[in-house]
């Protein structure tokens, strides 16, 4: 188990690729399970669960395989899929690690999770993840790190459009007293 969150850690400072990791079927579902919990520990330590989360994240997880497996098929690399997924879901779960102990001290501390401090954590903390995607893409398609790059953004603007449509931003009607 140790060996496996080293190569995670590694693979999370792009030490090494997703090749690091076995080619497992159950490697991939213990991973979506773990990373899946961390998430919902995230959302709840961010103000709890609601139904359009929950489909946000069922929605981001048929997207992530189907996406991962759709740029490998592109490659004719299919053979990496497992590899690569779990790599990618390892990141995750590294940062997510990071992130919980940060957040929940800020909360100890009285500090709101939406103000700026805590925003920019979020912010580096997402932008890291991006970053580890696209790295991770990058090594498992044998390309540049802007190639892995532009397909990790990508999945984030398919993914964004995803949750624009299930959850549209409210819009506040302006009134005037006559």
């Amino acid at each position: 188990m140790w060996q496996l969150a080293a190569a995670l850690i590694e693979i999370a400072l792009r030490r090494r690729g997703p090749d690091a990791l076995p080619d497992s079927s159950f490697l991939v579902f213990f991973l979506l399970a773990v990373e899946i919990l961390a998430t919902l520990a995230a959302i709840v330590v961010n103000g709890g669960v609601t139904g359009t989360i929950l489909i946000l994240l069922a929605a981001d997880t048929a997207l992530f395989f189907s996406f991962v497996f759709a740029v490998l098929s592109f490659f004719r690399l299919e053979r990496r899929y497992r590899q690569t997924v779990s790599a990618m879901l390892g990141a995750n779960i590294v940062v997510l690690i990071v992130y919980l102990p940060v957040a929940l001290g800020a909360l100890a501390l009285g500090v709101d999770l939406n103000e700026t401090p805590m925003l920019v954590v979020r912010y580096v903390l997402y932008y890291w993840g991006v970053f580890i995607g696209g790295s991770v893409l990058a090594r498992s398609l044998s390309q540049p790190l802007i190639v892995g790059l532009m397909f990790e953004m990508l999945y984030v603007l398919t993914y964004e459009g995803i949750a624009d449509f299930v959850s549209p931003p409210q819009d506040v009607a302006i009134t005037e007293n006559a």
